[in-house]
Parts: C-alpha cells; structure tokens; sequence
C-alpha cells in the first residue's frame, strides 16, 4: 500500500459528521476484517465499506481490501471536516460525502398483530439466536433445553428489573428517577466484549420504544442510562448506548425493528443475524420485552391520540 492512499468517504452518519467537526485528534482503536474504529476521547466513529451498513457513527467508504492499509490499534489520525489522515497509510477525503440519516419509522401493526409478531420472533429465537446470548432465554421464549447459561442466569432477574419499571412507567405514565436508573444499571456492562449483552438489550429497547411512538418511556429510558453510563461499560459501548439514547440506530437495527413493528418476522430475524455475532439477537431481547410489556399495556387501557395515530 502506498503511504496515503486517499480514500472518498461516500457517505457519513451525523454523529460521525460531529466526530470530525469536533476532533481534532484521534487514534486507531481497534480494526477487524470488514471494519475499524477511531477514538477521540469518549467518542468513536467506525469506517468500513459498503457492507457493515450504515449508521450514525460510520463513515462509508471505498476501502476495498482493508488488509492492505496493515492498520494496527494505536496509530494516530488527524482529524478535521475535510479529511482524516491515519498514520502513513491512509487519506479519508470528505469533500464529497453524503450524509446519511435514519429513516422515519413505518406505521407499526394494531396491538393484536403486534402480539402475534412478538410470539412469533420468540419461537424463532429459541432456535435462532446463539445459545450463549440473551435472546434465546428471554422471558416468553420456549424452553428447548433445561440448561441456561451463566450469563442468562444473571441477565433474567435483571430483565425482570427493567420489566417491572416499563410496566410501571407506561401504566402509570410517569417514572421515579431512581428506579428508572435501577433499570438501566441492571443491565448496562452486561456480559463480555466490545458491546456486552446488557448494552445490546438496551439498545433495542430504545429503538422499540421510539419506533412505537412511546416517547415518555423512550426519553426516561435514555436520560437513566446517559446518567448511569460512567464507568460501567467499554467506552465503545457507551458511545452506542448514547447514540441509541438520542434517537440514532444503525441501519440494520433499523431494518430489524421496523420489521418487526410491521410483522415480517423473516425480515426482522435475518436483520438481527446480520449484526455481529449475538449483538442483533440481543438488541431483539429487548426489542421483544419491551414490545410485549407496551403490547400489554395497550390492550389493557385506551390508546392516547398519539398511540392512536402510530396505530392507525
């Protein structure tokens, strides 16, 4: 590879447009096959192809083989709104970038489609989605086996905890600060890696929350898990949790929960698949316990007009 090989960034999120408006410097944080990630502070942005998808934090570009740059984890890059410069072996040039925004959510199915969907994405989870994730041993799944995993054992009291507030906060209308924290630090850091299974759970919980139009729960939901985040799971994470906590999910989990909300199940279980190893069938756990819980609370009292509006 030549030194400075310019690559044009065809199309960037708007938290990665934000990114490179406000830092200046930056370091290779980690680099895989397809993909990797600069660190600016507690911010990242991811840089792939085509492939990995859109999101907020991911600038698109035309990388080819990424082998080729030999990156490592470490090398600095110098940051500004036209380019990005990485070590000796890279030029991102965005002059000509697209933004690239999340599309609004489609009008989902009446409460009575919503709950045969959801059941429906249970069965296919108990099959589905890893055995060593959150998915396959969520509340309403069926049992294929007796065994449960370690990370399952601790999740599923957790998974209660957060049940508990939503139903509270979606029958009631309104949510203590505390307890709505106590949901959100049940689950954050949750389980090993880049992204743990908790952060995963949350991440889908908002965007069901927002795709639904339960804008109360989505707003108490994101403002517990901002305030908690400090310390409790990998920067990475954090940066996403964020990013879902201010309305912004990638272009496959939104792909997976607008599915879901309009109930092709085959769509929503390929589009959760697609999302690393068992990152999509997490954030499907908690996309399916927070649409049972909101589905119960509908059939239980009268919609009001803005639920009546997502649900005509």
């Amino acid at each position: 590879m030549t030194r400075d090989a310019v690559v044009p960034v065809l199309r960037s999120g708007v938290l990665a447009q934000e990114f490179c408006r406000s830092v200046a410097r930056a370091n290779v944080e980690a680099v895989f096959e397809r993909c990797f990630y600069l660190r600016g502070g507690d911010e990242f942005i991811c840089v792939g192809g085509a492939d990995i998808g859109d999101g907020p934090l991911t600038l698109i570009g035309n990388l080819g083989r990424l082998s080729d740059f030999q990156l490592q984890p470490g090398w600095p890059a110098a940051v500004c709104e036209r380019h990005i410069v990485i070590g000796k072996s890279m030029r991102l040039t965005l002059d000509e970038t697209e933004s690239w925004h999340s599309p609004a959510w489609p009008i989902c199915l009446s409460p009575a489609g919503l709950t045969d969907t959801c059941a429906a994405l249970a069965r296919r989870a108990a099959f589905e989605a890893p055995e060593e994730g959150l998915a396959r041993h969520g509340v309403g799944v069926p049992e294929t086996s007796g065994h449960h995993p370690p990370l399952a054992r601790i999740a599923r009291p957790r998974i209660a905890v957060f049940e508990r507030w939503l139903s509270g906060v979606l029958d009631a209308g309104h949510a203590r600060l505390q307890d709505s924290k106590e949901a959100a630090e049940a689950l954050i850091g949750l389980g090993p890696g880049l992204t743990p299974s908790g952060d995963d759970f949350l991440v889908g919980a908002l965007a069901l929350l927002d795709a639904i139009g339960e804008r109360h729960a989505h707003a108490a939901l994101a403002r517990a898990i901002t305030d908690a985040l400090p310390g409790l799971t990998a920067p990475l994470s954090a940066c996403l949790l964020r990013a879902a906590a201010a309305g912004q999910v990638g272009e496959a989990l939104h792909r997976a929960v607008s599915s879901v909300i309009t109930g092709d199940v085959d769509a929503a279980a390929a589009a959760a698949g697609q999302i690393g190893h068992s990152s999509g069938w997490d954030m499907m756990a908690g996309v399916m316990t927070a649409l049972g819980i909101a589905v119960a609370a509908r059939l239980e009292t009268p919609p009001t007009a803005a639920q009546a509006l997502a649900l005509s």
